[in-house]
Protein backbone atom coordinates (compact mmCIF):
# COMPACT_ATOMS: atom_id res chain seq x y z
CA UNK A 1 0.00 0.00 0.00
CA UNK A 2 1.55 3.24 -0.81
CA UNK A 3 1.89 6.10 1.39
CA UNK A 4 0.30 9.88 0.60
CA UNK A 5 2.55 12.25 -0.55
CA UNK A 6 2.21 13.97 2.57
CA UNK A 7 3.49 10.84 4.58
CA UNK A 8 6.57 11.30 3.86
CA UNK A 9 7.40 14.66 3.47
CA UNK A 10 5.53 17.58 4.42
CA UNK A 11 4.50 19.30 1.99
CA UNK A 12 5.14 19.22 1.84
CA UNK A 13 4.03 20.57 2.15
CA UNK A 14 3.54 22.34 3.26
CA UNK A 15 2.81 24.81 4.50
CA UNK A 16 3.11 22.12 5.75
CA UNK A 17 4.28 21.76 2.42
CA UNK A 18 8.45 22.21 2.93
CA UNK A 19 10.36 18.87 2.92
CA UNK A 20 13.45 20.14 4.94
CA UNK A 21 14.68 18.53 8.00
CA UNK A 22 17.53 18.30 9.93
CA UNK A 23 19.04 16.03 12.74
CA UNK A 24 16.00 15.51 15.62
CA UNK A 25 16.25 17.02 19.04
CA UNK A 26 14.03 17.73 22.05
CA UNK A 27 14.43 21.17 22.30
CA UNK A 28 12.87 24.01 24.59
CA UNK A 29 12.45 27.39 22.24
CA UNK A 30 10.39 29.45 24.64
CA UNK A 31 12.55 30.44 27.46
CA UNK A 32 9.51 31.76 29.67
CA UNK A 33 8.64 27.81 30.16
CA UNK A 34 11.65 26.85 30.19
CA UNK A 35 12.09 24.61 33.43
CA UNK A 36 8.58 24.36 34.12
CA UNK A 37 6.29 21.49 34.95
CA UNK A 38 4.16 20.54 31.89
CA UNK A 39 2.70 17.65 33.64
CA UNK A 40 -0.91 19.27 33.93
CA UNK A 41 -2.73 22.18 32.02
CA UNK A 42 -4.35 23.33 35.03
CA UNK A 43 -0.86 24.06 36.10
CA UNK A 44 0.09 28.11 36.06
CA UNK A 45 2.83 29.37 34.52
CA UNK A 46 3.03 33.26 34.73
CA UNK A 47 1.02 36.31 34.01
CA UNK A 48 -1.96 33.40 34.99
CA UNK A 49 -1.90 31.66 31.24
CA UNK A 50 -2.40 27.94 31.56
CA UNK A 51 0.45 24.98 29.72
CA UNK A 52 0.31 23.13 27.81
CA UNK A 53 3.13 21.05 25.86
CA UNK A 54 3.17 19.68 22.18
CA UNK A 55 5.06 17.58 20.11
CA UNK A 56 5.70 19.03 16.57
CA UNK A 57 7.35 18.37 13.08
CA UNK A 58 10.66 20.10 12.86
CA UNK A 59 11.72 20.58 9.09
CA UNK A 60 14.63 23.41 9.34
CA UNK A 61 16.39 23.23 12.97
CA UNK A 62 15.57 27.08 12.90
CA UNK A 63 12.14 27.09 13.93
CA UNK A 64 11.29 30.08 16.64
CA UNK A 65 14.71 30.62 17.16
CA UNK A 66 15.64 33.34 14.71
CA UNK A 67 15.64 37.24 15.25
CA UNK A 68 12.14 38.34 16.47
CA UNK A 69 11.33 35.33 17.51
CA UNK A 70 10.78 35.94 21.02
CA UNK A 71 8.59 38.53 19.97
CA UNK A 72 6.41 35.46 17.97
CA UNK A 73 6.65 33.85 21.04
CA UNK A 74 5.33 36.35 23.14
CA UNK A 75 2.32 37.11 20.78
CA UNK A 76 0.83 34.00 20.25
CA UNK A 77 1.12 33.31 24.00
CA UNK A 78 -0.46 36.53 25.06
CA UNK A 79 -3.21 36.14 22.62
CA UNK A 80 -4.36 32.66 23.04
CA UNK A 81 -3.16 33.33 27.19
CA UNK A 82 -1.12 29.89 27.09
CA UNK A 83 2.17 29.12 27.54
CA UNK A 84 3.55 26.58 25.49
CA UNK A 85 6.18 24.00 25.80
CA UNK A 86 7.89 22.47 22.23
CA UNK A 87 9.21 19.56 21.31
CA UNK A 88 10.53 19.35 18.14
CA UNK A 89 10.68 16.15 16.45
CA UNK A 90 13.15 16.20 12.99
CA UNK A 91 10.66 15.41 9.53
CA UNK A 92 12.65 12.41 8.49
CA UNK A 93 12.08 11.01 11.79
CA UNK A 94 9.14 11.87 12.78
CA UNK A 95 7.14 8.60 12.26
CA UNK A 96 9.69 6.79 14.22
CA UNK A 97 9.65 9.13 17.38
CA UNK A 98 6.25 8.94 17.09
CA UNK A 99 6.01 5.25 17.83
CA UNK A 100 9.03 6.23 20.66
CA UNK A 101 6.33 8.70 22.56
CA UNK A 102 2.92 6.45 22.16
CA UNK A 103 5.06 3.86 24.71
CA UNK A 104 6.87 6.37 27.02
CA UNK A 105 3.52 7.63 28.85
CA UNK A 106 6.08 9.35 31.23
CA UNK A 107 7.12 11.97 28.89
CA UNK A 108 3.35 12.00 27.16
CA UNK A 109 3.32 15.31 25.70
CA UNK A 110 -0.59 16.98 25.94
CA UNK A 111 -0.83 17.26 22.51
CA UNK A 112 1.04 15.20 19.61
CA UNK A 113 0.82 16.05 16.26
CA UNK A 114 1.00 13.34 13.49
CA UNK A 115 1.88 13.49 9.39
CA UNK A 116 -0.51 12.47 6.89
CA UNK A 117 -2.89 10.11 7.45
CA UNK A 118 -3.88 8.40 10.64
CA UNK A 119 -0.94 5.48 10.97
CA UNK A 120 -1.39 2.33 12.36
CA UNK A 121 0.49 2.71 15.25
CA UNK A 122 -1.75 5.93 15.61
CA UNK A 123 -5.09 3.97 15.36
CA UNK A 124 -3.80 1.07 17.43
CA UNK A 125 -2.89 3.37 20.19
CA UNK A 126 -6.68 4.42 19.91
CA UNK A 127 -8.51 1.63 20.28
CA UNK A 128 -6.01 1.25 23.20
CA UNK A 129 -7.13 4.32 24.94
CA UNK A 130 -4.49 6.54 24.29
CA UNK A 131 -6.32 10.13 23.54
CA UNK A 132 -8.96 11.57 24.62
CA UNK A 133 -12.76 11.67 22.62
CA UNK A 134 -13.37 14.98 21.45
CA UNK A 135 -16.50 14.46 19.52
CA UNK A 136 -18.70 16.57 22.60
CA UNK A 137 -15.88 19.33 22.68
CA UNK A 138 -15.72 20.70 19.33
CA UNK A 139 -19.77 21.01 19.82
CA UNK A 140 -19.36 23.72 21.60
CA UNK A 141 -19.61 26.62 19.47
CA UNK A 142 -19.06 29.03 22.48
CA UNK A 143 -15.72 27.73 23.97
CA UNK A 144 -14.49 26.62 20.00
CA UNK A 145 -15.80 28.74 17.85
CA UNK A 146 -13.85 27.62 14.82
CA UNK A 147 -12.94 23.94 15.87
CA UNK A 148 -16.76 23.31 15.65
CA UNK A 149 -16.47 24.15 12.21
CA UNK A 150 -14.86 21.37 11.27
CA UNK A 151 -15.94 19.61 8.25
CA UNK A 152 -17.91 16.44 9.70
CA UNK A 153 -16.81 14.75 5.87
CA UNK A 154 -13.06 14.90 6.96
CA UNK A 155 -13.60 14.48 10.53
CA UNK A 156 -14.66 10.90 9.62
CA UNK A 157 -10.75 10.34 8.61
CA UNK A 158 -10.01 11.72 12.22
CA UNK A 159 -12.63 8.52 13.74
CA UNK A 160 -11.50 5.11 15.37
CA UNK A 161 -14.45 3.40 17.04
CA UNK A 162 -16.90 6.20 16.77
CA UNK A 163 -14.71 8.35 18.43
CA UNK A 164 -13.44 11.90 16.93
CA UNK A 165 -9.82 11.30 18.05
CA UNK A 166 -8.06 14.08 16.59
CA UNK A 167 -8.54 17.59 14.53
CA UNK A 168 -7.27 17.64 11.42
CA UNK A 169 -4.86 20.45 9.70
CA UNK A 170 -6.70 21.73 6.61
CA UNK A 171 -5.12 21.72 3.25
CA UNK A 172 -6.44 22.49 -0.38
CA UNK A 173 -7.62 19.28 -1.70
CA UNK A 174 -5.53 20.66 -5.35
CA UNK A 175 -2.03 20.84 -4.34
CA UNK A 176 -0.40 18.56 -5.89
CA UNK A 177 1.31 18.59 -9.38
CA UNK A 178 3.69 18.81 -11.87
CA UNK A 179 5.88 22.39 -12.54
CA UNK A 180 8.73 23.95 -14.41
CA UNK A 181 11.19 26.58 -14.98
CA UNK A 182 9.79 28.81 -17.92
CA UNK A 183 13.11 29.78 -18.57
CA UNK A 184 14.55 26.98 -19.34
CA UNK A 185 11.57 25.46 -21.77
CA UNK A 186 11.88 28.38 -24.03
CA UNK A 187 15.39 28.01 -23.97
CA UNK A 188 15.14 24.25 -25.50
CA UNK A 189 11.81 25.24 -27.86
CA UNK A 190 9.01 24.08 -25.56
CA UNK A 191 6.24 26.61 -26.38
CA UNK A 192 3.54 24.98 -24.59
CA UNK A 193 3.32 23.10 -20.77
CA UNK A 194 2.93 19.63 -20.77
CA UNK A 195 -0.12 17.45 -21.13
CA UNK A 196 0.92 13.77 -21.46
CA UNK A 197 3.36 11.81 -19.75
CA UNK A 198 5.04 11.48 -23.52
CA UNK A 199 4.91 15.52 -22.90
CA UNK A 200 6.67 15.29 -19.76
CA UNK A 201 9.37 12.83 -21.17
CA UNK A 202 10.70 15.00 -24.31
CA UNK A 203 10.99 18.56 -21.49
CA UNK A 204 13.26 16.58 -18.80
CA UNK A 205 15.26 15.10 -21.55
CA UNK A 206 15.84 18.10 -23.24
CA UNK A 207 16.62 19.80 -19.76
CA UNK A 208 18.98 17.04 -19.44
CA UNK A 209 21.07 17.37 -22.85
CA UNK A 210 20.16 20.75 -24.32
CA UNK A 211 22.03 22.81 -22.31
CA UNK A 212 18.68 24.93 -21.23
CA UNK A 213 21.18 26.94 -19.17
CA UNK A 214 23.30 27.96 -22.48
CA UNK A 215 26.64 27.66 -20.24
CA UNK A 216 27.79 24.90 -22.47
CA UNK A 217 28.25 22.15 -20.00
CA UNK A 218 26.70 18.95 -19.13
CA UNK A 219 25.46 20.05 -16.04
CA UNK A 220 21.58 19.91 -15.79
CA UNK A 221 19.11 16.97 -15.23
CA UNK A 222 15.03 17.17 -15.93
CA UNK A 223 13.34 16.28 -12.49
CA UNK A 224 14.20 17.04 -8.98
CA UNK A 225 13.83 14.20 -6.68
CA UNK A 226 15.10 13.31 -3.46
CA UNK A 227 14.08 10.36 -0.90
CA UNK A 228 11.08 12.05 -0.42
CA UNK A 229 8.72 9.69 -2.61
CA UNK A 230 6.11 12.21 -2.69
CA UNK A 231 6.38 12.96 -6.55
CA UNK A 232 6.17 9.10 -7.50
CA UNK A 233 2.87 8.79 -5.57
CA UNK A 234 2.16 12.01 -7.79
CA UNK A 235 3.41 10.56 -10.73
CA UNK A 236 1.58 6.92 -10.80
CA UNK A 237 -1.55 8.81 -10.79
CA UNK A 238 -0.77 9.95 -14.08
CA UNK A 239 -1.28 6.07 -15.18
CA UNK A 240 -4.29 5.87 -14.02
CA UNK A 241 -3.11 4.33 -10.91
CA UNK A 242 -4.98 6.27 -8.40
CA UNK A 243 -4.37 7.06 -4.87
CA UNK A 244 -3.46 4.19 -2.48
CA UNK A 245 -6.35 2.24 -3.00
CA UNK A 246 -8.47 2.26 -5.80
CA UNK A 247 -12.29 0.85 -6.68
CA UNK A 248 -12.03 -2.16 -9.63
CA UNK A 249 -15.30 -4.24 -10.01
CA UNK A 250 -16.85 -3.31 -6.96
CA UNK A 251 -14.08 -4.13 -4.62
CA UNK A 252 -10.99 -1.81 -3.19
CA UNK A 253 -7.84 -3.21 -3.85
CA UNK A 254 -4.22 -1.33 -3.30
CA UNK A 255 -3.21 0.21 -6.08
CA UNK A 256 0.21 -1.98 -6.33
CA UNK A 257 -2.06 -4.66 -7.67
CA UNK A 258 -2.80 -2.72 -10.56
CA UNK A 259 -1.41 -3.16 -14.06
CA UNK A 260 -1.25 0.75 -14.51
CA UNK A 261 1.16 0.78 -10.90
CA UNK A 262 3.52 -1.52 -13.42
CA UNK A 263 3.15 0.80 -16.13
CA UNK A 264 4.07 3.95 -13.95
CA UNK A 265 7.16 2.65 -12.51
CA UNK A 266 8.36 1.57 -15.91
CA UNK A 267 7.88 5.05 -17.15
CA UNK A 268 9.93 6.78 -13.50
CA UNK A 269 12.30 3.58 -13.95
CA UNK A 270 13.12 4.93 -17.72
CA UNK A 271 13.25 7.97 -16.92
CA UNK A 272 16.13 6.99 -13.95
CA UNK A 273 17.67 4.78 -16.29
CA UNK A 274 17.86 7.92 -19.35
CA UNK A 275 19.63 10.39 -16.22
CA UNK A 276 16.81 12.70 -16.52
CA UNK A 277 16.74 12.49 -12.68
CA UNK A 278 19.77 12.30 -10.18
CA UNK A 279 21.23 8.44 -10.02
CA UNK A 280 21.56 9.04 -6.32
CA UNK A 281 18.43 10.41 -5.59
CA UNK A 282 17.43 7.91 -3.64
CA UNK A 283 19.84 8.33 -0.99
CA UNK A 284 19.48 12.48 -0.50
CA UNK A 285 18.08 13.99 2.04
CA UNK A 286 14.75 15.11 1.94
CA UNK A 287 15.78 18.13 3.66
CA UNK A 288 17.53 19.86 0.06
CA UNK A 289 14.23 19.19 -1.83
CA UNK A 290 13.68 21.88 -4.04
CA UNK A 291 17.45 22.92 -3.78
CA UNK A 292 18.44 21.65 -7.22
CA UNK A 293 15.59 24.36 -9.17
CA UNK A 294 17.47 26.98 -6.83
CA UNK A 295 20.40 26.31 -7.93
CA UNK A 296 19.85 25.57 -11.64
CA UNK A 297 20.54 22.08 -11.60
CA UNK A 298 17.35 21.09 -12.67
CA UNK A 299 14.34 22.58 -14.25
CA UNK A 300 11.20 20.06 -13.87
CA UNK A 301 9.44 19.69 -9.97
CA UNK A 302 6.68 17.62 -8.91
CA UNK A 303 5.11 18.74 -5.51
CA UNK A 304 2.95 21.21 -4.11
CA UNK A 305 2.34 23.96 -6.02
CA UNK A 306 3.26 26.11 -2.84
CA UNK A 307 6.58 24.85 -2.83
CA UNK A 308 6.50 25.31 -6.72
CA UNK A 309 5.71 29.11 -5.85
CA UNK A 310 8.42 29.34 -3.44
CA UNK A 311 10.85 28.19 -5.64
CA UNK A 312 9.87 30.66 -7.95
CA UNK A 313 9.92 33.78 -4.98
CA UNK A 314 13.49 32.23 -4.71
CA UNK A 315 14.09 33.19 -7.88
CA UNK A 316 12.68 36.80 -7.03
CA UNK A 317 14.52 37.27 -3.79
CA UNK A 318 17.62 36.15 -5.14
CA UNK A 319 17.13 38.00 -8.98
CA UNK A 320 17.86 34.76 -10.72
CA UNK A 321 17.44 35.66 -13.98
CA UNK A 322 15.77 34.48 -17.13
CA UNK A 323 18.45 32.86 -19.50
CA UNK A 324 16.31 33.97 -22.02
CA UNK A 325 15.87 37.51 -21.37
CA UNK A 326 18.50 38.61 -18.53
CA UNK A 327 16.39 41.60 -18.39
CA UNK A 328 13.76 39.56 -16.79
CA UNK A 329 13.71 37.74 -13.77
CA UNK A 330 12.81 33.59 -14.00
CA UNK A 331 9.50 32.41 -13.28
CA UNK A 332 8.15 28.55 -12.65
CA UNK A 333 4.90 27.63 -14.87
CA UNK A 334 2.54 25.89 -12.25
CA UNK A 335 0.71 22.75 -14.92
CA UNK A 336 -0.39 20.92 -12.04
CA UNK A 337 -2.37 17.67 -13.60
CA UNK A 338 -0.65 15.42 -16.24
CA UNK A 339 -3.26 13.00 -18.54
CA UNK A 340 -5.47 15.19 -16.80
CA UNK A 341 -4.94 13.86 -13.53
CA UNK A 342 -3.06 14.45 -10.14
CA UNK A 343 -3.21 13.23 -6.76
CA UNK A 344 -5.90 14.70 -4.27
CA UNK A 345 -4.88 15.54 -0.62
CA UNK A 346 -7.34 14.01 1.80
CA UNK A 347 -8.30 17.57 2.71
CA UNK A 348 -6.23 17.69 5.24
CA UNK A 349 -2.70 17.02 5.91
CA UNK A 350 -1.67 16.29 9.67
CA UNK A 351 -3.68 16.16 12.55
CA UNK A 352 -3.25 16.81 16.56
CA UNK A 353 -3.88 14.17 19.39
CA UNK A 354 -4.72 15.10 22.91
CA UNK A 355 -3.27 12.59 25.24
CA UNK A 356 -4.56 11.06 27.94
CA UNK A 357 -1.08 10.43 29.57
CA UNK A 358 -0.28 14.28 28.89
CA UNK A 359 -3.69 15.60 29.36
CA UNK A 360 -4.67 14.04 32.38
CA UNK A 361 -8.23 16.11 33.18
CA UNK A 362 -10.58 17.10 31.56
CA UNK A 363 -9.10 20.94 32.36
CA UNK A 364 -6.40 19.69 30.68
CA UNK A 365 -8.38 18.99 27.29
CA UNK A 366 -9.85 22.32 27.02
CA UNK A 367 -6.68 24.05 28.09
CA UNK A 368 -5.27 22.01 24.62
CA UNK A 369 -8.24 23.33 22.61
CA UNK A 370 -8.66 26.73 23.66
CA UNK A 371 -5.16 26.83 21.96
CA UNK A 372 -5.91 24.92 18.68
CA UNK A 373 -8.86 27.04 18.06
CA UNK A 374 -7.51 30.44 19.19
CA UNK A 375 -4.85 29.74 16.77
CA UNK A 376 -7.06 29.47 14.06
CA UNK A 377 -8.11 33.36 14.50
CA UNK A 378 -7.35 35.49 12.17
CA UNK A 379 -5.12 37.45 14.08
CA UNK A 380 -2.95 33.84 14.88
CA UNK A 381 -2.97 33.09 10.94
CA UNK A 382 -1.68 36.46 10.26
CA UNK A 383 1.20 35.96 12.13
CA UNK A 384 1.89 32.72 11.69
CA UNK A 385 1.26 32.19 8.03
CA UNK A 386 3.20 35.91 7.68
CA UNK A 387 5.14 36.84 10.39
CA UNK A 388 5.74 40.38 11.96
CA UNK A 389 4.38 43.49 10.60
CA UNK A 390 7.77 45.63 10.00
CA UNK A 391 9.44 42.65 9.86
CA UNK A 392 8.24 40.26 6.79
CA UNK A 393 5.56 42.36 5.82
CA UNK A 394 3.93 45.30 5.42
CA UNK A 395 0.08 46.60 5.49
CA UNK A 396 -0.66 47.82 2.46
CA UNK A 397 -4.60 49.50 1.90
CA UNK A 398 -5.50 46.86 4.09
CA UNK A 399 -3.72 44.12 2.57
CA UNK A 400 -1.08 41.97 3.94
CA UNK A 401 1.98 42.75 1.48
CA UNK A 402 4.70 40.02 2.29
CA UNK A 403 8.14 41.01 1.74
CA UNK A 404 9.83 37.78 0.74
CA UNK A 405 13.55 39.47 1.78
CA UNK A 406 13.86 36.16 4.05
CA UNK A 407 14.12 32.43 3.46
CA UNK A 408 11.69 30.88 5.24
CA UNK A 409 13.64 29.13 7.45
CA UNK A 410 15.02 32.67 8.34
CA UNK A 411 11.62 33.82 9.10
CA UNK A 412 10.84 34.70 12.74
CA UNK A 413 7.56 32.56 12.61
CA UNK A 414 9.19 29.54 11.05
CA UNK A 415 7.46 26.81 12.46
CA UNK A 416 4.59 28.40 13.98
CA UNK A 417 2.38 27.42 11.22
CA UNK A 418 2.76 23.77 12.67
CA UNK A 419 0.32 24.83 15.82
CA UNK A 420 -2.75 25.86 13.46
CA UNK A 421 -5.65 23.71 12.44
CA UNK A 422 -6.66 25.47 9.51
CA UNK A 423 -10.49 25.67 10.60
CA UNK A 424 -12.75 26.71 9.50
CA UNK A 425 -10.13 28.99 6.82
CA UNK A 426 -6.84 27.98 4.86
CA UNK A 427 -6.13 31.88 5.70
CA UNK A 428 -6.38 34.91 7.08
CA UNK A 429 -9.46 36.92 5.50
CA UNK A 430 -9.36 40.17 7.56
CA UNK A 431 -6.42 40.98 6.50
CA UNK A 432 -6.40 39.32 2.98
CA UNK A 433 -3.15 38.77 1.37
CA UNK A 434 -2.30 41.04 -1.28
CA UNK A 435 -1.39 38.00 -4.22
CA UNK A 436 1.85 38.54 -6.26
CA UNK A 437 2.46 36.96 -9.40
CA UNK A 438 3.61 33.30 -7.84
CA UNK A 439 0.47 33.43 -5.79
CA UNK A 440 -1.89 34.08 -8.66
CA UNK A 441 -0.17 30.99 -10.93
CA UNK A 442 -0.92 28.71 -7.20
CA UNK A 443 -4.11 29.51 -6.52
CA UNK A 444 -5.07 29.00 -10.48
CA UNK A 445 -3.07 25.69 -10.58
CA UNK A 446 -4.86 25.01 -7.21
CA UNK A 447 -8.49 25.41 -8.73
CA UNK A 448 -7.65 23.14 -11.70
CA UNK A 449 -6.00 20.91 -9.77
CA UNK A 450 -9.18 20.36 -7.54
CA UNK A 451 -11.53 19.65 -10.97
CA UNK A 452 -9.34 16.34 -11.70
CA UNK A 453 -8.09 15.41 -7.97
CA UNK A 454 -7.81 11.54 -7.11
CA UNK A 455 -9.21 10.99 -4.14
CA UNK A 456 -8.34 7.64 -1.91
CA UNK A 457 -11.84 5.85 -1.60
CA UNK A 458 -10.49 3.76 1.11
CA UNK A 459 -9.17 6.64 3.61
CA UNK A 460 -12.43 6.47 6.17
CA UNK A 461 -11.88 2.72 6.57
CA UNK A 462 -8.18 2.42 7.05
CA UNK A 463 -8.69 4.28 10.38
CA UNK A 464 -10.83 1.70 11.77
CA UNK A 465 -8.76 -1.43 10.22
CA UNK A 466 -7.76 -3.29 13.44
CA UNK A 467 -5.85 -5.15 10.82
CA UNK A 468 -4.14 -1.77 9.67
CA UNK A 469 -3.32 -0.82 13.29
CA UNK A 470 -1.81 -4.38 13.73
CA UNK A 471 0.67 -4.47 10.34
CA UNK A 472 -0.10 -1.29 8.10
CA UNK A 473 2.90 -0.13 8.97
CA UNK A 474 5.28 -2.64 7.98
CA UNK A 475 3.84 -3.93 5.49
CA UNK A 476 3.63 -0.08 3.50
CA UNK A 477 7.25 0.13 4.11
CA UNK A 478 7.24 -3.69 1.83
CA UNK A 479 5.95 -1.80 -1.02
CA UNK A 480 7.44 1.26 -0.42
CA UNK A 481 11.17 -0.45 -0.29
CA UNK A 482 10.50 -2.53 -3.37
CA UNK A 483 9.17 0.37 -5.48
CA UNK A 484 12.12 2.52 -4.62
CA UNK A 485 14.47 -0.78 -5.81
CA UNK A 486 12.82 -1.28 -8.56
CA UNK A 487 13.61 2.17 -10.01
CA UNK A 488 16.46 1.88 -9.50
CA UNK A 489 17.60 -1.28 -10.86
CA UNK A 490 18.01 -3.72 -7.53
CA UNK A 491 15.24 -5.39 -8.42
CA UNK A 492 13.23 -6.40 -11.50
CA UNK A 493 9.52 -7.27 -12.50
CA UNK A 494 10.10 -10.33 -10.68
CA UNK A 495 11.12 -8.70 -7.46
CA UNK A 496 8.21 -6.31 -7.49
CA UNK A 497 5.91 -9.47 -7.17
CA UNK A 498 7.99 -11.25 -4.93
CA UNK A 499 7.47 -7.81 -2.90
CA UNK A 500 3.49 -7.78 -3.36
CA UNK A 501 3.55 -11.49 -1.94
CA UNK A 502 5.16 -10.98 0.83
CA UNK A 503 2.73 -7.95 1.36
CA UNK A 504 -0.20 -10.28 1.12
CA UNK A 505 1.14 -13.02 3.15
CA UNK A 506 2.04 -10.72 5.94
CA UNK A 507 -1.20 -9.25 6.69
CA UNK A 508 -2.04 -7.55 3.59
CA UNK A 509 -5.09 -9.85 2.44
CA UNK A 510 -6.52 -9.64 5.77
CA UNK A 511 -6.40 -5.92 5.04
CA UNK A 512 -8.10 -5.77 2.05
CA UNK A 513 -10.69 -8.55 3.10
CA UNK A 514 -11.55 -5.87 5.83
CA UNK A 515 -11.20 -2.92 4.71
CA UNK A 516 -13.80 -4.06 1.43
CA UNK A 517 -16.34 -5.08 4.85
CA UNK A 518 -16.41 -1.93 6.12
CA UNK A 519 -16.38 -0.72 2.26
CA UNK A 520 -20.08 -2.66 2.08
CA UNK A 521 -21.06 -1.74 5.28
CA UNK A 522 -20.89 1.70 4.64
CA UNK A 523 -23.96 3.20 3.34
CA UNK A 524 -23.00 6.25 3.71
CA UNK A 525 -20.71 6.25 0.37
Amino acid sequence: MMKQVWKKAMAVTLAGTMALSMAGCSSKTNSQTAGESKESGTAEAGEGKASISMMVTQFYGTELKNDHSDEVIKKFEDYTNTNVDFRWEANDTYNEKLGLVLMDKDNMPMIITGKGDLSANVVDAAKKGAFWDLSEFIKDSASYPNLSKADPQVLKSMTVDGKVIGLYRAREIGRFGFSYRTDWAEAVGITQAPKTVEDVYNMLYKFTYEDPDGNGKDDTYGLEMTKYVGPIDIMQTWFGTGNEWVVQDGKLIPVHQTKEYKEALTWVKKIYDDGLIRKDWATVDSGTFGDALKKGEAGAFVDVMDSAKRIWNYYIQNDIKSVTDPSKTATMTMVGPINGKTLATSGFNGYYLITKAGAKTEEDVKNCLHFLDKMCDNEMLVLADYGLEGVTYDLKDGKVVVRNDLEVQQTPHTGLNQTICYIPNLASTEPVLEKTEPTIAQDKAYAENKKVAVFNPALGYLANSGVNAEVGTDIEQIIDDARTQYICGQIDEAGLDAAAKQWSDRGGDRLIEEINQLYQQDTGK
